[in-house]
């Protein structure tokens, strides 16, 4: 048996659409060996421009998730050629990533270990794996009018509301645009929704099942171990996870009028960021990063859908967005909630855990930009190295040699690349990936928390022209 038909949890995923309207989409999940059913749902607190073409791309965008575990994918909605070339890349990709992330560099032991690649097992053809993709119905795109208003994917999180804030303060009157999940992810989110509802900053809501989805799945995974999802703060499987929240956005994109659809990407250093065993991937996080951006914007516009999507922070550490938004936008601030454990305590408030990898980079981030932790609800700073030195930070190195440097001297360096506007390879000029019309805006406002410009010279950062 070879090692893709060993890891194959499911020979058939069958997506169709159950019904759609101006408020819903319903997507029924049919499988195969095993069978089983599951009606994925997502509804909108406004009225939007649906259509079944899509209602049925929402759905399929989660099942991707699923590709490499499984032996064909049948989309049963109709779909355009443009429509065909993109699911099968991303599955493509997205097979990769969960081969590589999940199966070879492994941050948690979500898989039972007698379906780990062996050595010989772990080469790009593994990686692709062999979905079969069906299309069942042909579709013929057609252009929508072309949007100029901004909208902001947005969260509970230091990147969307900074960037929310900044387009705010450019004069762009953004769309926040919100997905609720079911589970207490939305919590999170909470305090964001509430305040832009009472201050005048219009969003857009989706609520989805899409994380019990993901659950049921997990949970027919002969493959899977569940008893390492009790204490991981990462997902077993799904690292697809943005796609099906921009795909559900597209028809109240077509809808307002939006031109450019702003995600919250900061920094990834690209010298920490070698091929595995040859194998070229993106470390778990491609639909954030500027390659997919560029991949969305691209099928966006073959589908007649004129809109953009793009980072403002893609080249700045999260150390100087936490620095802009506490320093800048202290009304959003205080909103800020970057934890999947948020609870409620006595007094109604949502309060983050304080302790997961997430919470411990925020208040590693609150000390750099000298904000007050308690004003959302992280505490003091005083047991920051005990609980770093066991967690496992998702940061760089060198942001996060920095942060734990300055927390024990009481003094942060913010004269080094870490505090600087990354020039990514490939890039002639600082911040060129963000539209022309609003570079020059956003980079007066960098400019005032940061230390200039940064280029890579032999795989180290050196200071550069802006």
């Amino acid at each position: 048996m070879d090692y893709i038909q060993k890891i194959r949890c499911f020979s058939e995923i069958r997506v169709s659409v159950n019904r759609f309207n101006s408020e819903e989409s319903v997507i029924d999940i049919t499988i195969k060996d095993p069978d089983l059913s599951f009606q994925l749902i997502f509804k909108y607190d406004t009225d939007i421009q649906n259509s079944q073409n899509l209602a049925g791309l929402a759905g399929i965008s989660a099942v991707i998730n699923y590709s490499l575990f499984t032996g064909k994918i049948a989309v049963d909605f109709p779909t355009s050629e443009n429509d065909r070339k993109f699911i099968r890349e991303m599955a493509r990709i997205n097979n990769i990533e969960v081969f590589v992330n999940r199966l070879c560099r492994r941050r948690y032991e979500f898989f039972r270990p007698e379906y780990l690649p062996e050595e010989k097992d772990i080469n790009q053809k593994n990686a692709e794996g062999n979905t079969e993709f069906i299309f069942t119905q042909s579709f013929q795109d057609q252009s929508s009018p072309a949007g100029k208003r901004v909208a902001v994917l947005s969260s509970g999180g230091k990147e969307s509301l900074m960037t929310a804030g900044m387009m705010r303060e450019l004069g762009e009157n953004p769309l926040a645009l919100f997905f609720n999940e079911s589970g207490g992810h939305w919590k999170l989110a909470l305090p964001s929704h509430r305040y832009f509802k009472e201050n005048g900053i219009e969003s857009v809501r989706v609520w989805s099942n899409i994380d019990r989805f993901y659950n049921f799945m997990n949970r027919n995974m002969k493959i899977l171990d569940e008893r390492a999802f009790r204490w991981a703060d990462d997902y077993p499987v799904q690292l697809f996870t943005f796609t099906p929240y921009l795909i559900s956005f597209l028809p109240a994109i077509i809808k307002n009028g939006i031109g450019n659809i702003l995600m919250g990407n900061e920094f990834d250093d690209p010298v920490e960021e070698p091929p595995y065993m040859g194998i070229k991937h993106y470390y778990g996080v491609y639909d954030q990063s500027p390659d997919f951006q560029n991949t969305f914007t691209s099928y966006m516009e073959s589908k007649g859908i004129a809109c953009s999507l793009w980072s403002a922070v893609y080249a700045i550490y999260g150390c100087v967005v936490e620095d802009i938004l506490v320093n800048r936008y202290p009304d959003l601030y205080r909103m800020q909630r970057s934890c999947h454990s948020c609870h409620y305590d006595k007094m109604g408030n949502v309060v983050p855990c304080g302790k997961c990898s997430k919470c411990l980079g925020v208040r590693l981030f609150i000390e750099y930009a000298s904000g007050d932790p308690e004003e959302i609800f992280y505490g003091k700073a005083d047991d920051i190295p005990d609980l770093a030195g066991r967690e496992r930070l998702k940061l760089d190195p060198d942001e996060l040699n920095l942060m734990m440097d300055g927390l024990q001297s009481k003094k942060f360096n913010k004269k080094t690349h870490v505090s600087g506007i990354h020039i990514i390879p490939g890039e002639k000029n600082a911040l060129s990936q963000i539209p022309e019309n609003f570079r020059e805006r956003i980079g007066k406002i960098f400019s005032e928390y940061t230390s200039g410009c940064w280029s890579l010279d032999d795989g180290k950062w050196i200071k550069s022209k802006c």
